[in-house]
């Protein structure tokens, strides 16, 4: 166990101190090598170019790529003013349009700090005009970007099914289950909070789509639309691989910004060039995690928290309680990419030996960890919104506090319910 506590110990000692995680964790693998005799250093170049010799990888970029491309053609402005024109107009209307907006950047690009900054830059300005208070607008915001690594596609499941060889399409379907009940949550917490946040507004004030016309706005809308419907019905034909699914869509959405004319060489210079260094992030952390899984087969990590599990006699809900609390809490202190490359290849064999489903598990873990984006001390959809509304840190936590409740309680459904993740997986494939 002493190399393993100079692992973890190392890495995190390092994380705190602000260095690259991908730093930390190569920094951490090589001092453990040398402290505990584990053998030479010159076994890791081959471990860590294994680690991004996957084409499967290629998905991640291009799912990103796809998200940026959409919000520099403008196609978020037309699912916008498509939901406007429906429920734009009543009470607390302009934020469930933002839950709705929400729902479906995050169903294009799988990130939840990219629907942030697509919807919130579309939608704040228009909330403000309206009179909403802005630390509640921004609270909107954050919490529904959060529907973004949940909802298909999502890039955190990609992750887990490159470290787990799990099916990319179930894991992506698990994600539907958690996230209509995330959308439900959210748009009673508005319903019931916008009553005291914000006046009436006038309806044709606040929604002049409805001076189009149903047939312009939808008509305008449908392209856009098809977008996450062509992906979930690629995931589930199979006629594609994920990243193949992920390149077409992304061919498609650049496809419809040329048409529309509302990409140039400038923005599509900028677009590339942020996922490019996206990207490169990327396979920087899973080389890395290449090198660190080489230390935990080394020291049979699993083998000891399998013995572990059972000299502590837990079962099945005791293990999934725990591992999740653990994972809640882990959410709050470290970014959810690392802790799913680094602790669900670890622990999805415990689970898997007690009986517990691993799609499950892993769909559970991935809405626990996403709990994280908007809970301080990390809270990274916090200092996005902040900046996104210039609202300060302090009250915006205060009010997303019950956004937090709902998450909190679809994290607990969704751990004592496993057909919430499983049932439609099981339906489809």
């Amino acid at each position: 166990m002493t190399e393993i506590a100079v692992l973890f110990v190392t890495m995190f000692a390092l994380m705190a101190l602000g260095t690259p995680i991908f730093v930390a964790m190569l920094a951490a693998v090589l001092v453990t090598l040398f402290a505990g005799g584990l053998g030479s250093a010159t076994v890791l170049p081959t471990q860590v170019a294994a680690g991004v010799d996957s084409y499967e990888l290629l998905a991640i970029p291009f799912f990103v790529l796809m998200g940026s491309l959409m919000s520099q053609a403008g196609l978020t402005e037309r699912i916008v003013a498509f939901l406007m024109y429906f429920i734009g107009g009543i009470k607390g209307g302009l934020a469930h349009t933002v839950i709705g907006s929400s729902a479906f950047a995050s169903s294009v690009s799988g990130s939840a700090p990219a629907a942030a900054s697509m919807i919130g830059s579309a939608m704040l300005p228009m909330m403000r005009r309206s009179g909403y208070r802005q630390e509640f607008s921004a609270a909107v915001v954050a919490s529904s970007a959060v529907l973004g690594p949940v909802i298909p596609p999502s890039v955190p499941m990609v992750f887990v099914a490159l470290v787990t060889s799990l099916s990319v399409g179930q894991l992506f379907i698990a994600g539907i289950g958690p996230g209509v009940l995330l959308i439900v949550g959210l748009v009673v917490v508005v319903a019931l909070r916008s009553r005291g946040t914000e006046r009436i507004p006038d309806t044709e004030a606040v929604n002049p789509y409805r001076k189009d016309g149903l047939l312009a706005v939808t008509l305008r809308a449908l392209p856009a639309l098809l977008t996450p419907v062509l992906i979930i019905a690629g995931v589930i034909g199979g006629f594609a691989t994920v990243t193949e699914i992920s390149i077409l869509a992304s061919a498609y959405v650049l496809l419809l910004g040329l048409v529309y004319r509302t990409l140039n060489l400038r923005s599509l210079f900028d677009v590339f060039t942020q996922t490019a260094q996206f990207a490169s992030t990327i396979m920087m952390i899973f080389a890395a995690v290449a090198g660190f899984t080489y230390i935990v087969a080394l020291t049979r990590l699993g083998d000891r928290i399998d013995q572990l599990v059972v000299d502590a006699g837990l079962g099945p809900f005791a293990f999934l309680v725990l591992t999740m609390l653990f994972f809640l809490v882990l959410g709050m202190i470290m970014d959810a990419i690392p802790a799913i490359l680094i602790f669900v290849p670890v622990l999805l064999p415990s689970a898997i030996e007690l009986g517990i489903d691993p799609i499950h598990y892993s769909a559970v873990i991935v809405v626990n960890l996403m709990v994280g984006l908007i809970t301080p001390p990390v809270g990274a959809l916090l200092f996005v919104t902040t900046k996104l509304a210039r609202v300060s840190f302090v009250p915006l936590v205060r009010e997303i506090a019950p956004f937090i409740g709902v998450y909190l309680l679809v994290v607990l459904l969704t751990t004592l319910v496993p057909a919430l993740t499983t049932a439609l997986p099981g339906l489809l494939f």
